[in-house]
């Protein structure tokens, strides 16, 4: 019922008709769910997005959407059609996984560490919504709350609420099986899904605050206005729609202009993935393919579709008991991030240790010959290369010995604990 009502919502912003009066079934979330308040009022989104709507209309009371957005006083701004606040369900995700990345020219394997930092996921489909990363760099954990009844009416109006039906845990556990196409990482290499070890995972329920919005437009397109509300007005995306009506030929075909089915204004669009892949040094074009190959995994239309759960809010909620799905607060996201900080720090060590050891072994072999190396302490002059060498691989051992053991002792106690349980199945 409440995926039906909630569709409802997304289907009558399209529509010209009269507006539908929503009973308020405020879905029971877990209390993992967090909720971001709405910044500002639905007056202040009107006038924020007046002009843009104003020139999709001939301009009609262009000068008003003008001087109230810029000026304000007695201006009065371009009127929607409607306009609802909706708390759309997203979750942020921080993950360090562990795969081969195979090389094509002579299928060498080698092992990757990618690390996905504050991703963004659906937590439900509705069209436009579902394909968005709506949020950008300005969202802090700070800025969330508990979920609670009193979050249902701010600003002097209802705010609907969509409930949860796509788990960041189902995507995962897609992944694994995904094809090995799907997750080529350029053509030289490609990253093997099949074989993804986990670090660690934590995923954060968070509710993001919208306008939706419909302005009347020229006939016979449609539009929604999607007003992100989680700061001052800034971000705001309209889809353009044709009616169904309307003939083939006589359609408008937004993609075939600028490459994209919305307009976007006041920033660019979010990327859903934020990564960082060293194999094991950093691997720029890497990091890029697999974000981008994560992105597509919800940006194309129909993509979130794919990920609803088969028994829809009821299984989501079932999964908020996971232990990786942790609330979204600085203190549970700040002691992920810097372990997972530590385990980046440690990969790269141990990839330093490996390349001094290789220049060791060949200089004891005789392939190399080093005759005197550097001292940093320019007073102390060139040191005996085999003796300076030496030295400085056991200190990085020491450094890199006690970077593990912080490592391991620092883990996440409800980590710690999963993966104990994990252990005891196999």
């Amino acid at each position: 019922m409440l995926q039906r009502r909630a569709g409802a919502i997304a289907r009558d912003l399209n529509r010209t008709s009269s507006p539908r009066s929503y009973s308020q079934i405020i879905p029971q979330y877990h209390p993992k769910v967090r909720a971001i308040p709405f910044a500002f009022s639905k007056e202040a989104a009107i006038r924020h997005v007046g002009v843009a709507a104003s020139a999709g209309c001939f301009f009609r009371d262009f000068v008003g959407s003008l001087g109230a957005k810029y000026i304000g006083g007695n201006f009065q701004p371009i009127q929607p059609i409607r306009i609802q606040p909706v708390y759309f369900p997203a979750w942020f995700l921080d993950a360090e996984v562990e795969s081969y990345l195979t090389d094509e020219d002579d299928e060498r394997q080698r092992i990757v560490t990618a690390y996905f930092n504050d991703c963004y996921l659906p937590g439900a489909t509705f069209g436009l919504l579902g394909r968005l990363a709506l949020r950008n760099d300005q969202v802090e954990p700070a800025l969330a709350v508990p979920f609670s009844q009193r979050l249902t009416h701010q600003h002097g109006s209802d705010v609907i609420c969509m409930p949860y039906t796509i788990s960041p845990l189902d995507v995962i556990s897609s992944t694994r099986s995904s094809s090995f196409t799907h997750a080529t990482s350029d053509e030289d290499a490609r990253f093997e899904p099949r074989f993804i070890k986990t670090n660690i995972e934590a995923a954060y329920p968070v509710l993001i605050p919208l306008y939706l919005v419909q302005f009347p437009m020229v006939q016979p397109f449609e539009s929604t206005f999607v007003i992100e509300a989680y700061s001052q007005p800034g971000r705001f995306f309209i889809q353009v729609s044709n009616s169904p009506e309307l003939p083939e030929e006589q359609r408008f075909d937004l993609e075939k202009y600028i490459g994209y089915d919305y307009l976007f204004l006041g920033d660019t669009p979010s990327s859903h993935a934020k990564t960082r892949v060293l194999a094991p040094k950093y691997d720029r074009n890497a990091s890029e393919n697999v974000a981008s190959w994560f992105d597509g995994l919800f940006s194309e239309p129909g993509g979130a579709e794919k990920l609803i759960h088969p028994k829809g809010a009821v299984g989501v909620n079932v999964h908020m008991d996971d232990p990786r799905v942790r609330e979204w607060t600085p203190e549970e996201v700040n002691s992920i991030r810097e372990w997972m900080n530590q385990g980046q720090a440690i990969v790269q060590l141990k990839d330093v240790v490996k390349n001094l050891t290789s220049i060791e072994d060949q200089m004891q072999s005789g392939s190399v010959k080093v005759i005197q190396w550097p001292s940093s302490d320019p007073k102390q002059g060139s040191q005996n290369a085999p003796a300076f060498l030496e030295a400085f691989i056991k200190a990085e051992l020491d450094k890199l010995q006690k970077l593990e053991k912080s490592r391991a002792d620092t883990a996440p106690e409800w980590w710690r604990r999963r993966e104990a349980k994990q252990t005891l199945k196999k």
